[in-house]
Formats: C-alpha cells, structure tokens, sequence
C-alpha cells in the first residue's frame, strides 16, 4: 500500500509540510514579508507556523490572503 503525502492545493500549486511559505494580501505588510513553515496540510487549508506562534488557516481564508512558496516573488 503507497503511503500519499497530505497536500493542500490551490492555485494550481501544491504545499505540503515542510514547505516555506508567504501570504502576499496579509492585511498588514510586515505578516506580507515573513516566511512562515507549513506544520500540517490537507485539501480544506494549512497549519503554518512563524515565531513561536501556529495558524490553522481554511481554504477561504488562504484564497482571501494568497499564498506563495517562498522562493517565489
């Protein structure tokens, strides 16, 4: 039995644990810059971690924030 990794998709783009991530529409600018880490993924949203401080974040909440990897501009 193949074991699937938990994905969270969208956009097109995929994310799963590990990846490193930015919320370009965060509604303040310093949370637009930060690079948070993705702890958790599944197809209804993210648990993404920055500073100590954990996010659980729905897919309506991702498509109103945006998300990119965070090597990409």
């Amino acid at each position: 039995m193949t074991s699937i990794e938990p994905v969270f998709e969208i956009g097109g783009q995929r994310y799963a644990a590990g990846d490193r991530v930015r919320f370009p529409r965060a509604g303040m600018r310093r949370n637009q810059a930060r690079i948070y880490e993705i702890t958790e993924a599944g197809p209804g949203g993210i648990t993404a971690e920055v500073d100590g401080c954990r996010y659980q974040l729905s897919r309506g909440d991702i498509a109103a924030i945006g998300i990119t990897h965070a090597d990409q501009k």
